[in-house]
């Protein structure tokens, strides 16, 4: 009692920091003999008084605080007023008797105060009071309130007075629908229903939208039968409805009779102007096979732009949708209707289409096409197109100067592997064609050319790289040797070997990956990959470090090598050793790593305490919070990143 009686008085000091304070210190020690007074601060110019006692009172409550709340509702301050109103939300349940009080006052703005806050006590009693003030209050706005708390309190016991009030006035209705929308019962749909025919064709839309969302099956039936005599903005959005309820094969269920008219009402709506009545209508009429519908729906392509984000999204589901349908002649039609969002939506949908049929159609269409939309049919193509149709993509490798035309082509054809030439009948081989690509002027189309040339991989592929390990062209050595670290690294160690000593950085790198990467580390390569860490360019070096530290080493120890890395007179070499160390988890690597800490490259000394994160353990935990007790603040991050990272681990683990 003492600290309270020591609150209240600081709560009649003028200085408003006490005052606020002392509001502040009432609730956290509750003390309740302070409301009135706490109340009356609510009033109080000082914002952060008010603050502190709209705070406290919500945290003291009780009927002594919702009865003296009351009367600031009448207030013609509206801040206050406010105030009030967002408190008793929140306690009004404490004596919700003086609020049931309030829904019988003559001052409208108070019933309507009054209702909004019943809307917020969770409690069940406040149904029948606000059903009363629904139905019989005279004031629009008081029963809009009303039915706006019955659908937040949302007890299925409000269903049937809303139900009743689904004829009120327009803005009375658009709440009562929202309400019934939350609670759902399936007494409402009836209601719902029955109001349709009275009700504007706003009124009658949300009823529509409203049973869709609700998704009860009951509903259907009677939807159908609102179809003939409602006007065509109410029809489309009934059958939005129904669509959305009945969803997968279920309207396939319908009577036969019901399925031949619903599929002229699905039709009829594919105009309406909604995106989301079209899209239900589209997914109604997939489920119906209704492929009549793929010349009206294409035409909705007009609208839609392919190159803009927000509609590439509905241009893949309509593309679905047509490839669902499965119309061929429709879609021929729109691939020469040269608009070009008719095309690229016709393309999108015979890509879904794998087949003869399909592949024929974009075949045909791509000669004389220009290059933008030969590269889109290109990648449906590869996606469609079948084994036997492998001579077109060989007759591009040579008529076509497209880049990426070039790379489909060659990626097709590189699927088909070694079974390339059964495809081709009595065409000449097209492993030339192939391989002549090899010195195409574009980098990524020669790579995607050497991954052809080794996923066909016969014979005649590494004869002619044989042939190309020795051309005067380093670029060539090159790709010669990585095709045959691909195709066979134990017939080709010689070569591998004389490629370690090649004049070229590039062709020593391209060796290093065709013994380590694709050979597998045994001890016989090992012995010759080893002596490029002597080697005199710093890449080959870098390329060798990094390829041990990611290789699988079962059969060889390559730690001492990448340790040997450490010394290295190229930081960049250095980073790559500690990186290779710390993939590999060497735990006999801490103390080596550990020294480097200390680098004058403040590059080494991250990297190191990355490294030592992942390698773990209790002398790594150890050396890492040495580091938290430096004044170095990157050093510090990179400690605590690690340490984090050695914590997820550890918790993974158990």
């Amino acid at each position: 009692m003492t600290d309270c009686l020591e609150i209240m008085r600081r709560l009649q000091d003028p200085d408003p920091e006490i005052l606020r304070e002392a509001a502040q210190d009432a609730g956290d020690c509750d003390c309740s003999e302070a409301v009135p007074m706490l109340i009356a601060l609510l009033k109080h110019k000082n914002l952060g008084v008010q603050e502190a006692a709209e705070i406290s009172l919500r945290q003291l409550g009780g009927a002594q605080a919702v009865q003296q709340l009351v009367p600031l509702l009448r207030t013609e301050d509206a801040q206050v007023r406010n105030l009030a109103i967002d408190i008793l939300c929140q306690i009004g349940d404490q004596d919700i008797g003086s609020i049931f009080n309030l829904l019988r006052d003559d001052d409208v703005d108070v019933r309507i105060f009054a209702a909004n806050i019943l809307g917020s006590t969770a409690n069940i009693l406040a149904v029948p009071n606000l059903c009363q003030a629904l139905l019989q209050d005279p004031e629009v706005n008081v029963r809009y309130q009303a039915a706006v708390s019955l659908g937040n309190l949302s007890f299925v016991e409000a269903a049937n007075c809303l139900n009743q009030a689904i004829n009120d006035e327009e803005w009375v209705q658009f709440s009562v629908i929202e309400a019934l929308l939350k609670i759902r019962s399936e007494s409402s749909i009836n209601a719902l229903i029955k109001a349709m025919p009275d009700s504007s064709d706003l009124v009658s839309s949300m009823i529509a939208d409203a049973l869709a969302e609700m998704g009860n099956i009951k509903a259907v039936p009677l939807l159908l039968k609102r179809l003939k005599s409602s006007p065509k903005a109410l029809r489309n959005k009934i059958v939005k409805a129904v669509v959305q309820i009945m969803g997968g094969r279920g309207l396939t269920l319908l009577p036969t009779l019901e399925q031949a008219n619903f599929k002229e009402y699905l039709l009829a709506a594919l105009s309406d102007e909604d995106e989301d009545i079209q899209d239900q209508v589209i997914s109604g009429l997939v489920i119906m096979n209704v492929v009549e519908a793929a010349e009206p729906i294409i035409n909705l392509a007009d609208t839609l732009d392919p190159d803009e984000d927000q509609h590439h999204d509905r241009l893949n589901r309509i593309a679905k949708a047509l490839a669902d349908l499965g119309s061929m002649p429709a879609l021929e039609t729109a691939l020469h209707s040269g608009k070009p969002a008719r095309i690229d939506l016709a393309v999108r949908a015979l890509r879904l289409l794998p087949g003869a049929q399909a592949a024929s159609l974009l075949m045909h269409f791509f000669k004389g096409q220009e290059r933008n939309l030969q590269r889109l049919v290109i990648d449906a193509l590869i996606q469609v197109a079948e084994d036997k149709d492998a001579s077109f993509f060989v007759d591009l490798l040579t008529s076509h100067n497209d880049g990426h035309v070039l790379k489909q082509s060659l990626r097709f054809l590189g699927h088909l592997g070694e079974h390339l030439d059964a495809h081709l009948g009595p065409q000449p081989k097209a492993a030339d064609k192939i391989f002549a690509l090899l010195d195409h002027p574009y980098p990524d189309v020669r790579k995607t050319a050497l991954e052809t040339c080794i996923a066909i991989g016969d014979q005649s592929m590494m004869d002619k790289f044989q042939h190309m390990a020795s051309s005067p062209d380093p670029a060539k050595r090159t790709m010669a040797l990585l095709g045959l670290g691909n195709l066979g690294c134990a017939d080709h160690l010689d070569l591998i070997r004389q490629g370690l000593e090649d004049e070229s950085p590039e062709v020593r790198k391209a060796a290093l990956e065709a013994g380590i990467k694709l050979c597998g580390l045994t001890e016989e390569v090992f012995a010759l990959i080893s002596q490029r860490l002597r080697d005199e360019d710093r890449d080959v070096r870098l390329t060798l470090v990094s390829l041990l530290g990611e290789c699988n080493c079962n059969l060889v120890d390559v730690v001492p090598i990448i340790k040997t890395a450490l010394t290295d007179v190229s930081d960049w070499v250095r980073v790559r050793a500690v990186e290779a160390l710390g993939n590999l988890r060497v735990v006999d690597a801490v103390p080596d790593l550990a020294a480097m800490l200390q680098d004058e490259n403040r590059l080494i000394s991250i990297k190191t305490m990355w490294a030592l994160g992942r390698i773990g353990g209790p002398a790594v935990f150890q050396i890492l919070m040495d580091v938290l007790n430096t004044d170095d603040p990157e050093l510090i991050s990179a400690a605590e990143e690690a340490l984090e990272y050695l914590q997820k681990r550890e918790e993974e683990q158990t």
